[in-house]
């Protein structure tokens, strides 16, 4: 599984989806700090990564264009590294990776949704 992390994630929910085994790229290592989110999606999409954000904005995009390969929109309050990595760690317990494929999830502090976009 695939994945590009938004510049408003820190590199080290980067690290840590790394050491859950995933390929996962930062916006900023690829020198995309600061880019448009058109030239983030794109990237997303012309890389077949899942787009982890903290941004609504994408969601409307990808419903609009059903081209990514995924999007995980984060809703987790506060943004910080030690509320969120618990989380993001038994969301991946919890989900089967397959059903991320052209979805839309949600992560919640206390739950997820997945809503299926494209049928892959």
């Amino acid at each position: 599984m695939k994945f590009l992390l938004d510049q408003n994630l820190s590199p080290k929910t980067t690290e840590l989806f790394r050491e859950l085994g995933f390929d996962a790229l930062d916006v900023r290592e690829l020198g995309m700090s600061g880019m448009p989110d058109d030239e983030i999606y794109r990237l997303a999409k012309e890389e077949g990564r899942i787009l982890v954000t903290f941004d609504l904005d994408f969601a409307r995009r990808f419903m609009a264009h059903k081209d990514l390969p995924g999007l995980v929109i984060l809703r987790v309050h506060p943004q910080t590294l030690e509320v969120l990595h618990p989380i993001l760690r038994n969301f991946f317990r919890e989900v089967s990776l397959e059903s991320l494929k052209g979805a839309i999830v949600t992560v919640e502090s206390d739950r997820f949704r997945v809503r299926r976009v494209r049928g892959d």
